[in-house]
């Protein structure tokens, strides 16, 4: 079984079709794969990487015929460009990406490279082994910025990624606080946020913040972190915004007055999803909390119609019975 997406929001449910194997790939089985924000742009509005027809999904966890358990690196690099060289191979020149440029885990079965593979501990629940790509993700934006012990760091947005964030944050021994605008996911993130000791509110008259990270796509939640940063501070470009939005230069000028650093953040590396494994062991429990639903391939639409909402945690597919 796989689910294919033909055209913008033309799903449909197909037997699976496993093929010859290519040099270097393997075929493994699905387990679990997670639904992340960007499978739900893809399937209403397209990706610039999106090549269709094509299996979404790269948030997964795999199977090998001896019963091994797997994350997977969702990049397929070239190996021999400058930025694979510099272990910058999220920016390899040739990159093609798992369910963007060749089909991915929304399904029985997935063809990735084996040197994609990371094996994943016994300890750490297959479901739980779904949130290895997106906690790289954060590794990967926060380890740019060089967090120092005590500093300040504001977070715009408070989706799955966002708190995420606040969780990695505040166990890197600094002082983060969430800034999100919407009441319904407000009441729905604050019992995680207060558990583990992280403020969230609507909005804050405080600055001179040391670090400040966009974990959404809004062009107003940008200029505001703008304002908020103190002079020398980092921002973190780690959520792409809104298509055909304008920024004001007058914001832009601040960074140029202030000496403020702008670190864009794109997917992650293989040592970020390694960094990412002791903190799903770690935290295992937490990122339970995470999973709104674990849903069959046949509820895989209205899952993404909630995912595009904004309000809900993780929706993760259960190939394990198929």
């Amino acid at each position: 079984m796989r689910l294919i997406l033909k055209d913008l929001r033309n799903l449909i449910l197909q037997d699976d079709e496993k093929q010859t194997n290519l040099a270097g790939y393997k075929w493994l089985k699905v387990q679990y794969c997670a639904i992340c924000r960007t499978d739900a742009k893809m399937w209403d509005q397209g990706h610039r990487d999106l090549v269709l027809p094509r299996v979404l999904g790269h948030e997964m966890v795999v199977a090998d015929s001896l019963g091994g358990k797997y994350i997977v690196w969702p990049g397929d690099c070239c190996g021999t460009c400058r930025y694979c060289k510099s272990n910058r191979e999220n920016l390899c020149d040739e990159m093609k990406i798992t369910g963007f440029h060749h089909d991915g885990g929304f399904s029985d079965y997935v063809h990735v490279k084996e040197e994609s593979l990371i094996p994943l501990p016994i300890s750490i629940p297959l479901q739980i082994g779904t949130f290895a790509e997106p906690v790289g993700c954060v590794f990967h934006a926060l380890n740019k910025v060089n967090l120092n012990r005590d500093e300040r760091i504001i977070i715009y947005g408070g989706g799955t990624l966002g708190i995420i964030t606040a969780l990695i944050a505040k166990e890197m021994m600094v002082s983060p606080i969430v800034i999100e605008k919407n009441e319904e996911k407000i009441d729905k993130i604050t019992p995680f946020l207060e558990f583990i000791g992280v403020p969230c509110v609507k909005n804050i008259d405080e600055s001179e913040f040391d670090v400040v990270i966009n974990a959404c796509p809004d062009p107003i939640a940008f200029e505001l972190g703008i304002d908020k940063l103190a002079k020398g501070g980092r921002f973190s470009f780690f959520s792409g915004l809104n298509k055909n939005q304008l920024i004001g230069s007058d914001r832009i000028n601040l960074t140029h007055y202030k000496e403020n650093v702008l670190y864009g953040s794109y997917g992650l590396t293989r040592k970020n999803m390694y960094q990412a494994i002791h903190y799903l062991n770690k935290f295992s429990i937490l990122f339970e909390y995470l999973i709104e639903e674990i849903i069959t391939p046949e509820k895989v639409q209205k899952a993404l119609e909630d995912v595009l909402r904004g309000i809900s945690y993780k929706y993760i597919l259960d190939f394990t019975g198929q």
